[in-house]
């Protein structure tokens, strides 16, 4: 396993725009009242036994604000600061991407599950980014079975 300092994760940089990441799992996180967020972690095979995992953020505070919101001054200071110097959709587009952790020589065999479980708990024990509050989708959502309706009660005829 690969450390997860900066330095360490560029040789991986180039997996970035690649196609083939499957989301592992999505959710806020929280390290204290004022470092929070939202995050997505995705990972995907980088090469024959190298596994990665990115991280990928953007601001939540702008989803559901409009141009009207803009213009009648209906912000909040948290939604004025995500805009900062951009309009309205570039600060609603901007994604801030990294490789967060490597798995090296995995197992030949390994599926995206596996690697999802490994590198995040890489991150995990590196006191990084832990979401506390799941999205329902991912590879390391744990399913939830829906409430059955009760079985219906049958009356057979009588004659």
């Amino acid at each position: 396993m690969d450390g997860l300092s900066a330095p360490a994760m560029k040789r991986y940089d180039p997996s970035l725009t690649r196609r083939g990441w499957e989301l592992a799992l999505a959710g806020y996180w929280r390290q204290t009242i004022h470092h929070s967020g939202y995050i997505e972690y995705y990972v995907r095979r980088h090469s024959a036994r190298v596994w990665v995992l990115k991280s990928v953020e953007r601001n939540r505070d702008l989803d559901g604000v409009t141009e009207e919101d803009v213009e009648r001054g209906a912000l909040n200071d948290d939604q004025l600061q995500a805009m900062w110097g951009l309009t309205l959709e570039e600060a609603q587009r901007q994604k801030w991407q990294e490789i967060v952790a490597a798995w090296t020589n995995a197992p030949a065999g390994a599926s995206p599950l596996e690697a999802a479980r490994v590198l995040y708990e890489a991150v995990r024990a590196r006191s990084g980014k832990v979401i506390d509050e799941a999205e329902d989708e991912g590879l390391l959502v744990t399913p939830r079975t829906p409430p059955q309706p009760p079985a219906k009660r049958t009356s057979k005829g009588r004659r």
